[in-house]
């Protein structure tokens, strides 16, 4: 099995719920975060891809917006005490805290999830929707 297809939750929807407050609170979420978690939240299947998010929120690049969402995914996993699986040089996947992963290759250090496509995560979708984030 392919560790980052793996949808066996990570934490429940009261869990997610109580981290983004928890980041909200602490840190802020930027409008372009919010933005990302809403469009691939909005999206068919609550599937979207680095090029997608890019395209939407008018960000540079998918690298850019791999970057971008790794970050805000590593954020989310602090506040859950959730370790990912990492990649075969040795660093988290952070992505995988917020989607699991379609035809995504775990390889270098330097790939956040390349361009397969992210499927955000059931109980993080409930957890936007029943706070009227997405």
């Amino acid at each position: 099995m392919n560790l980052l297809n793996d949808s066996r939750p990570i934490a429940t929807s009261d869990q997610f719920k109580k981290a983004l407050l928890a980041i909200r609170d602490w840190n802020g979420i930027s409008p372009g975060e919010l933005q990302m978690l809403q469009s691939q939240c909005r999206a068919p299947d609550c599937t979207i891809s680095a090029s997608q998010i890019a395209e939407q929120l008018k960000l540079k690049d998918a690298s850019y917006a791999r970057l971008r969402y790794a970050k805000f995914a590593r954020a989310v996993a602090e506040r859950l005490d959730y370790v990912p699986p990492l990649r075969r040089a040795g660093s988290p996947c952070w992505w995988f805290t917020l989607s699991v992963g379609r035809d995504v290759d775990n390889g270098d250090d330097n790939d956040e999830g390349d361009e397969g496509d992210w499927i955000m995560r059931p109980e993080l979708v409930a957890a936007l929707r029943s706070m009227k984030w997405a």
